[in-house]
């Protein structure tokens, strides 16, 4: 990242921003989903502002150009996870994933 970012610190929160956007992205994304099934309208209102607000940003950032790099580590880093996760079974919480490790 340091590289890409030519060592500028301005271009270095550009990448770190990019990372914490997606992420944040990706939590109201999840609790939106929650709220959905739980039928919790206000709280799905507001996940879903949220999760508006933060594409946004994340879309300015992205127009910048150089910080795709950022997105397609954090992407890849995730497909790394998921494929870990199918692979055990997707379990479904801790108890899940302790009895797949014994």
């Amino acid at each position: 990242m340091t590289v890409a970012a030519d060592a500028r610190e301005q271009r270095l929160v550009v990448f770190y921003a990019v990372a914490v956007f997606l992420s944040f992205l990706a939590g109201l994304s999840a609790m939106a989903v929650f709220f959905r099934r739980e039928r919790r309208p206000v709280q799905l209102a507001v996940s879903l502002v949220g999760a508006v607000g933060v594409a946004l940003t994340l879309v300015v950032n992205l127009a910048r150009g150089y910080p795709i790099a950022s997105l397609a580590a954090a992407l890849l880093v995730g497909g790394v996870f998921y494929g870990l996760w199918v692979r055990a079974g997707r379990p479904r919480g801790v108890r899940g994933v302790a009895a797949e490790a014994d």
